[in-house]
């Protein structure tokens, strides 16, 4: 780099120096009638140029520094599928990333790359529904288990059968009319029970879920599912046999709780109260 002409009479010291260097400048104004053939000399050791030696730019960013451009707002690829970063509950509520899928398989994406809750880091898969759009019926459960986790799919294993079993018994099925999902998309470790804030979390999902899913009816498997869904406190027991709604896309759906098939396995002397459940839903 040539060096600054400069007039003698105008001299620089090395805080000026860098303080023209801060604001872009590498030249000096120089007037027109000043003679271009005595170079300044400025010793690179006299030179200083962090913030501190800058009193008037002290916590300026550097010049030439832009700011980082905002995140572009998330859009669905033509398939359907979410462009969606790693989130975290600090950052991007779920309920603003539901709200912006349009169909099964966005959603199913967002809640691929979901982080907001800690049960993402012990999962296999999540774990979002099967089963056919628009149903008779769209049967929500409590959580995926340790089959669930690995296939990716809910309601397999013993529960599973005992549900289709359940399900065939009033002409229905995931295969015909009916679709299924759960509360929580993801497995908690040692299948305990989810925790209020990750329902909490997982909630705008399964909302948003029902919306796409526009099913005639629900039943509601479980207390976690049903306390979930109905934003509730109640006991099982207490929301059994009850008459329950839920608005969805601007619909009034009508929902039935029931004990969850993984429950009756346990507990067989319920199937007869679940069977009461069962033709609830067929009724309606």
């Amino acid at each position: 780099m040539n060096a600054v002409p400069v007039h003698p009479s105008l001299q620089f010291s090395a805080l000026q120096i860098a303080w023209l260097q801060e604001l872009g400048i590498d030249k000096p104004w120089i007037p027109g009638d000043v003679p271009r053939n005595q170079p300044v000399a400025v010793s690179p050791a006299k030179v200083q140029r962090p913030a501190s030696t800058v009193p008037h730019l002290a916590g300026r960013p550097p010049v030439g520094h832009r700011p980082p451009s905002p995140a572009a707002p998330l859009a669905p690829t033509k398939k359907g599928a979410l462009a969606v970063p790693a989130l975290t509950g600090s950052e991007v509520r779920t309920a603003d990333i539901a709200a912006m899928t349009t169909d099964l398989a966005g959603l199913t994406a967002a809640i691929a790359a979901c982080q907001a809750c800690g049960l993402c880091q012990e999962r296999h898969q999540v774990v979002v529904g099967q089963g056919v759009e628009r149903p008779t019926v769209m049967v929500i459960g409590e959580a995926p288990g340790e089959q669930e986790d690995r296939q990716g799919q809910p309601f397999v294993g013993r529960s599973g059968r005992l549900l289709d079993n359940m399900l065939s018994a009033i002409g229905s099925g995931r295969d015909r009319n009916v679709y299924v999902a759960n509360a929580i998309k993801c497995r908690p470790p040692g299948n305990r029970n989810p925790r209020p804030d990750e329902l909490a979390a997982c909630l705008p999902f399964l909302q948003r879920q029902i919306e796409l899913v526009r099913p005639d009816s629900i039943l509601a498997l479980g207390r976690f599912a049903a306390q979930a869904l109905l934003s509730t406190e109640g006991t099982l027991l207490s929301l059994r046999g009850q008459s329950h709604f839920i608005t969805s896309g601007g619909r009034q759906i009508p929902v039935v709780v029931s004990y969850h098939p993984a429950y009756l396995l346990r507990r067989p002397m319920e199937k007869a109260a679940a069977w009461q459940d069962l033709q609830a839903v067929r009724n309606l």
